[in-house]
């Protein structure tokens, strides 16, 4: 974000004026960081709701206070290690082909891993039952 004041003289107030820019997502870091803060969002929110879905359901159970904090961990160690690469693939692929990311592609990229990461771990316990 580009930020320039200009005073305008009222009781020495100052106007500050904020102009986005898309300059931090064209630069490698800068997007690899954008998908990663949005997958792990993602990822967070959608494994606090489960956590509090089974603390819900479980009622009483004395085990069940330990869901929630167990599901936010996976919620955080899950882009913490997979999303960190696949970030890492998704912006050389832009990189290679020269493209400039959006802050709404860099946010479809964060959710689209959540939701793959999602299926993966759902797909594997069904094998197992």
């Amino acid at each position: 974000a580009v930020v320039s004041t200009q005073s305008t003289g009222v009781m020495g107030w100052t106007d500050i004026d904020i102009q986005v820019t898309n300059g931090d997502l064209e630069t490698p870091y800068g997007m690899w960081r954008e998908i990663f803060i949005w997958c792990l969002i993602s990822s967070l929110v959608i494994h606090l709701v489960a956590g509090l879905l089974a603390w819900y359901s479980l009622g009483g159970h004395p085990i069940a206070v330990y869901a929630v904090p167990v599901f936010l961990l996976a919620g955080f160690l899950t882009p913490l290690f997979a999303g960190t690469i696949t970030s890492a693939v998704i912006m050389f692929v832009y990189q290679a082909g020269g493209f400039t990311m959006s802050s709404l592609d860099a946010f479809l990229f964060g959710v689209g891993q959540t939701i793959v990461f999602t299926f993966v771990a759902a797909s594997r316990i069904y094998v197992t039952l």
